[in-house]
C-alpha cells in the first residue's frame, strides 16, 4: 500500500497528513471513529490513483467498429469519439474515405472548405453532416448513401495535447449494397365489407441481398381520421408477434392474426372487421442486419400499396321490427365456381318471431325456406337441386344460405333477400305480418377460359434470303384444331392473310402477295404448328399472328369452333447488307523498300458468294486501280502484274479472309488501298460494301552518304583552267548511283544523269560551254573543269550529289541530297605596263617649227601585248581625245581642221607631232596606253596607263604685256624665295650664336628651367618676311 501511495505523487502529502490525524485520534481512544478515518483516507488514495492516471492517460479516437453494411439509397450513421484528450473539452472530428489507396476529404468540424469537391455539394445541402452528441462524441451522418461512399472511413481529431501520445484516427469499412427489398400487395385495391365480416389480405416479401439479414414485416392501418398510420400487428425480425395500440384484446380473442406463409407471403386475418377498422391497410417490410458490435440496424425498408378497406356499419332495427342483409360470394366468379349468397336478419322485441327467407334473382324466385323450415325451389332449379348443385339451409337462428356449386352464365343477375315476418294461427298455418328486402347485389360469372394456350416461337430476326420460320406451340386443346397465320409490315397496317390450314388438314387461302413464293404451313404430331416461308426478303418483316381455332362435333353431327386463341409477335428482316461488314486489317502499314506487305480484308455477315476487288490509290492522287478482281463465280482477273502480288483465301464459320500480300514492297506501291465486295444470292447482287481505307508507307532507307568538303575560296588567275572536285566518300549500298549538278550561284551550269548524260544548263550559255567539261574520276570524285577562266567566271559554285537507288520494281527512288561550295575568284595576271610619267614644259617662239607629243612605253605585261594609244589635251571641260593609234593600225583624228603627224619609231615608243603651231594650240598634253592581251578566241583590254604631262606655251612677237606678265610672274616666284633663304639663314645664326654664349657661362647646366629660349619675335618676323615681299 505504502508504495502505490508513493506512485500517486502528488497525494503522498495528503496521505500523510490524513494518517497524522487519525494516529492523533486514536491516541484520544476514539477506536471506533480512527478506523472510520482510515477507510476515507484509502478510498482518497485511491481516488487520487485513479485521477493521476486519468491525467496522465493516452489519447484514445474510437470509430464504430466495422465492416460495416448498408444499403445504397438509405440513410446512415457512424459513431465516433474521442478519450485521454487534454485542451479544449469541445473536440473537433475529421472524416476521410480512402479509395485505390487515395484519401479523399468528407467533412469537418474544423474546416469550412475540408470537404473535396464529390462532397461538397452534399455538404452544402445538408446531405452530408456531423451531429455532435457531446465535446467529444460524433455522429457521421450522410442522409442518402451513394455507391461510391465506400470504401475504409477515418475518423481524425486533430491535435490539442501539447504533444502526441496515443491515436489520432481510427478506420472501419464501409461496405455499400443494392438494395433488393421488394414488397408487394397483389389482391383487390379495395374491399367493401359489412361489420362483423372477415377480412384476410397477403403481402409478399422478400430480400435477395448476399448478406445475413433479418426481415420484419407490419401491417398498418391509415384511417381518414389519423393522422398517422396506425401499425396493427409486426412479425418482428426475431419471429416475435407485436401488436398496436388498440388492437391487444382482439389479438388475445384470436379475431386478428398474421401468419407467413411459405417463405415470402404475410397473411393478414381480421375475423370481424369493425367500423374503426376503414381505412387503407397497408404492409411495411424493414431489412435488418447485425452489425460486429452485435447490435441490430435497419438498412432497407419497403411499402406496399394499400387495399381501401370500406365497412359498413349495421343498423340496430326499432323496437318491433326487423333488418335483412344479404352478402354474395366476393371477386370474379367463373362458370363452375360456387356461388354463396348469406341472408341475415336482424330483430329486436319480436318474442317467438318466425320468418320465410325467399332469394331473389332478377326479381323472380329461386329458393325459399319457409317458416317452419321447409325448402321450396323454384322453375328450373328443381332439376338443379335434384341434381345436388344448389342447397338453401338455415345455419343459424338468423342466417340463411344459398349455395349453387357449380354457377352457370345464366346464374349472373342482381339478386336479393326477401324476408317475411310470419305468425302461427290457431289452426297451425301461418300468417305474414310484415316484410322486408335486403340491398340489391349484382353478381357477375363470366365464361370460364378455355386450357387452350398458344406460345409463338420464332428467331428474333433472320437475314435475307433464309427461309423464314414461325412456330406456334398449342397445348390444353381437346379436338381438332385449325389455324391461319396473318402478316402486317409496319405497325399502321392491317393484318392480312399468309395461308391457313383447315382442321381436316387442307392449306388454303394462300395471300395473294404469296402466291409465286415457297410458303408452306405444317402440323407436327404433338398439334404444333409452323410457317415457313422460303428466300424471305426484307418486306417480311413486321409482326406475324397465329390464330388457332379449337372445334367440337355437335349433337348433329356438324363440327364447330368451340374456342379461338390467338398469340402475335414481331420478327425482323434484315438486309444482307445491313448485315455485312468489310474490315481491313495489317499490321505492316510502315516497312522499308523491299520489305513484304500484309493486307488482311476481313468480310463477316450472312453466307453468300462474294466478288472481292482490291483497289489501290497513290499518294496525291484521286484515280483508283483495279490490283485484282475475284468474281463470285471464282473466276480471278489480275489488273496488275501478278507477278508483285500473292493472294490467299480462308473461309472460317463466321468470316472470311482475304490476304493480299506484297512480297517485296517498292515505292510505287506506297498509297491507300481498300476492298470492295459485293454479295450475291442466287447471281442476284444483294449488297455492295467498302472497306476503310488503309495507307501504307513504304520507307526509303537511312542514307549513309557523306561528301568531301570543298575548300571556301579557290583563287586563279585569267587563262588558266580552273578545277573543282566534288567526291563521295561514303555511300548507302554499293549499287548506288548518283546525278551531279554544278550550280553558279542560283543558275544551273550543268548536270549528269544517272546514266552519265551531261547536260548544260542555262548559266552555261553559248560560250561557257565550249570552256566547261564534267569527268568522273575514280568511281565516285565529280570533276569540273573551265578552261581558260576569265574575270566573268568568278562565283559561287555549288556541287549537289543527288543519291538513287534502284526498288524490287527496277524504279530508281531518289534517296538523299547534299551539296557542298566554294567560291571561285579569277584575277587578272598583274600589270607590268608602265609609261613614262616626266612632265616636261615647252616654250615656243617659232610658229612654224610646231612640237612633239612623245609616249615611251618602259615595260609591258606580256611579250604578245599590243597598245592602243590615245593623246589627250586638258581644257577647262575636261581632257579631250585628239588622236588614236589604234591597235590594229589604224588611226583616228579628233582634230579635223589641224595637221597631225603621227610616228612609231619603236614598238614601244610612239609620238605624234602638232605641226604650224597657233596660238589656240596653247596647253597641257598628255597620252594614254591601253594594253590588250589575247584570249582562246578573241582579245581583252587588260590594262593601261598615262604619260606625265607636256605644258606647251606659245610666244608671240609685239607682245609686250605678255612679257611683262612674263616677267613678273618670275619676280613674283623668284624673290619669294631669296628671301625665305636669306630669313633661314639669320635664324639659324642666331641660335648657334646665342648656344655658344650660354656654354661658357654655365657648362653643367643641363636642365631647360635653367636655360630658357628666348623667342624670337614675331613682330620682327613678319617684318623681314614683308621686307622680302
Amino acid at each position: 500500500m505504502l508504495l502505490s501511495l508513493n506512485r500517486a505523487g502528488p497525494v503522498l502529502a495528503c496521505s500523510e497528513e490524513m494518517r497524522e490525524k487519525a494516529k492523533g485520534l486514536i491516541r484520544l481512544g476514539m477506536l471506533d471513529f480512527g478506523w472510520r478515518l482510515w477507510h476515507l483516507q484509502m478510498l482518497m488514495c485511491l481516488t487520487g490513483l485513479l485521477q493521476g492516471d486519468l491525467c496522465y492517460g493516452q489519447r484514445l479516437v474510437q470509430i464504430q467498429e466495422g465492416p460495416l453494411y448498408r444499403v445504397k439509397g438509405y440513410p446512415i450513421s457512424i459513431s465516433c469519439d474521442v478519450s485521454g484528450f487534454k485542451g479544449s473539452p469541445v473536440q473537433d472530428f475529421e472524416f476521410r474515405v480512402k479509395k485505390s489507396n487515395v484519401d479523399i476529404n468528407i467533412i469537418s468540424t474544423k474546416e469550412q472548405d475540408f470537404a473535396y469537391a464529390m462532397y461538397s455539394n452534399r455538404i452544402r445541402e445538408k446531405e452530408i453532416e456531423i451531429e455532435r452528441l457531446s465535446g467529444s462524441s460524433v455522429l457521421l451522418r450522410i442522409k442518402t448513401l451513394l455507391e461510391g461512399d465506400a470504401g475504409d472511413i477515418f475518423c481524425q481529431t486533430p491535435n490539442t495535447d501539447g504533444g502526441y501520445l496515443g491515436s489520432y484516427e481510427a478506420q472501419s469499412k464501409l461496405n455499400v449494397i443494392e438494395d433488393t427489398l421488394k414488397a408487394s400487395y397483389s389482391g383487390s385495391s379495395s374491399q367493401s365489407l359489412s361489420e362483423g365480416d372477415p377480412l384476410q389480405l397477403e403481402c409478399q416479401v422478400s430480400s435477395e441481398t448476399y448478406q445475413h439479414t433479418h426481415l420484419s414485416v407490419s401491417w398498418f392501418l391509415h384511417s381518414g381520421a389519423d393522422e398517422n398510420p396506425r401499425p396493427i400487428i409486426t412479425l418482428d425480425k426475431d419471429l416475435t408477434v407485436k401488436l398496436g395500440a388498440g388492437f391487444e384484446d382482439r389479438y388475445r380473442a384470436g379475431l386478428i392474426s398474421m401468419d407467413k406463409v411459405e417463405d415470402t407471403t404475410f397473411r393478414l386475418k381480421m375475423l370481424q372487421v369493425q367500423q374503426s377498422d376503414q381505412g387503407n391497410i397497408y404492409c411495411k417490410a424493414i431489412e435488418w442486419i447485425q452489425d460486429p458490435d452485435r447490435s441490430w440496424t435497419q438498412i432497407a425498408h419497403k411499402t406496399s400499396t394499400a387495399c381501401n378497406v370500406e365497412v359498413k356499419q349495421i343498423v340496430a332495427p326499432d323496437a318491433g321490427s326487423f333488418s335483412v342483409y344479404m352478402k354474395a360470394s366476393k371477386g370474379p366468379l367463373q362458370v363452375g365456381d360456387a356461388l354463396d349468397i348469406h341472408c341475415s336478419v336482424k330483430a329486436q322485441s319480436l318474442p317467438g318471431h318466425l320468418f320465410s327467407v325467399t332469394w331473389l334473382k332478377n326479381q323472380k324466385s329461386v329458393a325459399q325456406i319457409g317458416p317452419s323450415g321447409m325448402l321450396t325451389v323454384f322453375d328450373i332449379y328443381k332439376e338443379r337441386e335434384n341434381a345436388a348443385e344448389m342447397r338453401a339451409v338455415k345455419t343459424s337462428r338468423t342466417d340463411y344460405l344459398l349455395t349453387i356449386r357449380s354457377a352457370r352464365a345464366e346464374d349472373q343477375g342482381q339478386y336479393q333477400c326477401e324476408v317475411w315476418q310470419e305468425d302461427m294461427n290457431d289452426d297451425g298455418t301461418f300468417r305474414r305480418i310484415q316484410k322486408q328486402l335486403s340491398s340489391p347485389e349484382t353478381v357477375n360469372i363470366t365464361a370460364k377460359e378455355s386450357d387452350l394456350t398458344l406460345v409463338m416461337m420464332m428467331e428474333d430476326a433472320v437475314t435475307e434470303g433464309d427461309t423464314l420460320q414461325v412456330s406456334c406451340s398449342v397445348s390444353g386443346s381437346k379436338g381438332p384444331l385449325s389455324v391461319t397465320w396473318q402478316h402486317k409490315k409496319d405497325s399502321g397496317d392491317s393484318f392480312s392473310d399468309v395461308i391457313s390450314l383447315t382442321h381436316e388438314g387442307v392449306m388454303k387461302d394462300i395471300g395473294t402477295k404469296y402466291q409465286s413464293r415457297h410458303v408452306q404451313t405444317l402440323q407436327s404430331p404433338a398439334g404444333n404448328f409452323t410457317l415457313e416461308i422460303g428466300a424471305s426478303a426484307t418486306s417480311d418483316r413486321g409482326e406475324y399472328r397465329c390464330i388457332v381455332s379449337e372445334w367440337t362435333i355437335q349433337s348433329n353431327g356438324e363440327m364447330t369452333k368451340a374456342n379461338t386463341q390467338s398469340q402475335q409477335k414481331a420478327i425482323l428482316v434484315h438486309s444482307v447488307e445491313s448485315q455485312m461488314t468489310v474490315t481491313l486489317k495489317s499490321r505492316t502499314t510502315n516497312v522499308p523498300i523491299n520489305s513484304s506487305v500484309e493486307l488482311l480484308c476481313i468480310v463477316k455477315g450472312p453466307k453468300v458468294s462474294l466478288a472481292v476487288r482490291w483497289m489501290f490509290q497513290p499518294p496525291n492522287s484521286t484515280v483508283q486501280t483495279n490490283i485484282l478482281s475475284i468474281r463470285h463465280t471464282g473466276e480471278i482477273a489480275w489488273g496488275a502484274d501478278r507477278r508483285n502480288y500473292q493472294l490467299s483465301i480462308q473461309t472460317q464459320p463466321s468470316a472470311t479472309h482475304l490476304l493480299l500480300i506484297v512480297p517485296q514492297a517498292s515505292k510505287q506501291q506506297e498509297g491507300q488501298y481498300h476492298c470492295q465486295v459485293d454479295a450475291y444470292q442466287k447471281n442476284v447482287q444483294k449488297a455492295m460494301k467498302n472497306s476503310n481505307p488503309l495507307a501504307v508507307t513504304v520507307k526509303k532507307p537511312v542514307s549513309r552518304m557523306s561528301l568531301s568538303k570543298l575548300k571556301s575560296r579557290l583563287e586563279t588567275t585569267v587563262n588558266t583552267d580552273a578545277k573543282i572536285e566534288c567526291s563521295v566518300l561514303t555511300t548507302t549500298t554499293d549499287t548506288s548511283r548518283f546525278t551531279i549538278t554544278w550550280m553558279i550561284g542560283s543558275q544551273m551550269l550543268l548536270t549528269m544523269d544517272l546514266d552519265a548524260v551531261v547536260k548544260f544548263g542555262p548559266a552555261a550559255g553559248l560560250e561557257m560551254d565550249q570552256r566547261i567539261r564534267m569527268e568522273v574520276r575514280q568511281k565516285q570524285t565529280f570533276q569540273l573543269t573551265v578552261h581558260q577562266v576569265r574575270t566573268s567566271d568568278s562565283g559561287q559554285y555549288r556541287c549537289e550529289v543527288e543519291e538513287w537507288l534502284q526498288d524490287p520494281l527496277g524504279d530508281w527512288y531518289s534517296l538523299r541530297k547534299m551539296s557542298g561550295s566554294t567560291e571561285l575568284v579569277v584575277k587578272e595576271k598583274e600589270s607590268k605596263l608602265h609609261v613614262k610619267k616626266e612632265n616636261r614644259m615647252l616654250n615656243i617662239t617659232d610658229h612654224q617649227a610646231g612640237f612633239t607629243v612623245d609616249c615611251d612605253i618602259d615595260s609591258q605585261s606580256s611579250d604578245k601585248s599590243t597598245f592602243e594609244v590615245t593623246w589627250f589635251k586638258v581644257q577647262e571641260e575636261g581632257p579631250v581625245a585628239i588622236f588614236t593609234a589604234r591597235r590594229d593600225g589604224t588611226l583616228h583624228s579628233a582634230i579635223g581642221d589641224k595637221q597631225l603627224v603621227f610616228g612609231r619609231p619603236l614598238a614601244t615608243h610612239y609620238k605624234l607631232t602638232v605641226q604650224q603651231i597657233q596660238p589656240t594650240d596653247v596647253g597641257q598634253y598628255y597620252c594614254r596606253v591601253e594594253e590588250w592581251l589575247p584570249t582562246a578566241d578573241n582579245w581583252r583590254k587588260f590594262v593601261s596607263d598615262k604619260s606625265g604631262e607636256l605644258s606647251v606655251h606659245v610666244h608671240t612677237e609685239g607682245d609686250p604685256e605678255k612679257s611683262i606678265d612674263w616677267l613678273i610672274t618670275t619676280l613674283g616666284i623668284t624673290i619669294p624665295l631669296i628671301c625665305f633663304l636669306v630669313l633661314v639663314i639669320i635664324l639659324l645664326l642666331t641660335r648657334k650664336h646665342k648656344r655658344n654664349s650660354d656654354h661658357k657661362k654655365k657648362k653643367a647646366g643641363l636642365w631647360a628651367e635653367n636655360h630658357p629660349l628666348n623667342a624670337v619675335s614675331k613682330d620682327l618676323t613678319a617684318k623681314q618676311w614683308l621686307s622680302c615681299m
